[in-house]
């Protein structure tokens, strides 16, 4: 219940200050399901009246919400994360972050260009040192980035996946969901194998027979009805063993 009053307002919120839902909802009565394609190059008109998009002063640091989302996710999903190093593989490395109890930070991933550091030193450049893991830190990262000397001192890997993989092939017992353009949405606890949603953050409905997705806190941009690649695989359902809101696989 307190999560359908939750969309409910994020859709009224959308419509009152967002630019192109009230253009949608005014010619067409109702908010469409939205790609990735169209979020990307719309993304202007799915800012809030009078929050433009800004730049960052610090680009590298990435966002306390996007840290909390990843923490969230995990929790789901069956993993401690209090005292422990969060690692997240990435093409870039980025400064250290200390939130929830834990410092967040980034291992390159192995596709990762990178500068010889004496190279770098002789043509004057600043060269950041490649963090190891400690031995009982999680690392976070997709399915073939999880190897290499970032994970041989004993870290625990933690595998993430987005739908279109999870309607090929069913996500792994711990694993997390995380779309790179809406971010870590829920996580698979290993007591039971299904797909829990964060619903503090995101909330799923059918909507003309396909399942779409309502970001509750996301503000810049809004982000109303998108639909994923590989959400036609499934649709809302409750967890058999926690009762709890899920995304079930459609038969």
């Amino acid at each position: 219940m307190r999560g359908r009053h939750r969309y409910a307002r994020a859709v009224r919120r959308a419509v009152a200050t967002v630019p192109y839902y009230r253009e949608r909802y005014a010619a067409t009565g109702t908010l469409p399901p939205l790609t990735r394609d169209e979020a990307e190059l719309r993304r202007h008109l799915l800012m809030p009246l009078g929050a433009a998009l800004l730049a960052r002063r610090d680009p590298g640091r990435p966002a306390a919400e996007h840290i909390a989302e990843l923490h969230e996710a995990l929790r789901l999903a069956g993993h401690r994360t209090g005292g422990r190093e969060v690692y997240e593989v990435a093409p870039a490395l980025r400064d250290p972050v200390r939130a929830h109890g834990t410092d967040w930070r980034v291992v390159l991933a192995s596709t990762a260009e990178t500068v010889d550091a004496n190279e770098a030193t002789d043509a004057g450049r600043y060269v950041t040192a490649h963090p190891t893991p400690a031995r009982n830190a999680l690392v976070v990262g997709e399915a073939g980035q999880l190897t290499g000397p970032a994970t041989t001192n004993g870290a625990r890997t933690v595998e993430r996946f987005p739908l279109a993989v999870a309607a090929r092939t069913r996500a792994a017992p711990g694993s997390l969901w995380y779309e790179p353009w809406l971010g870590h949405l829920g996580g698979v606890p290993a007591d039971c194998g299904e797909l829990h949603l964060n619903t503090d953050r995101v909330h799923a409905r059918l909507l003309d027979g396909a399942t779409v997705l309502t970001l509750l806190r996301r503000r810049r941009p809004t982000l109303v009805h998108v639909r994923p690649e590989g959400a036609g695989s499934f649709a809302p359902a409750a967890c058999p063993r926690h009762g709890v809101p899920t995304l079930g696989r459609t038969p």
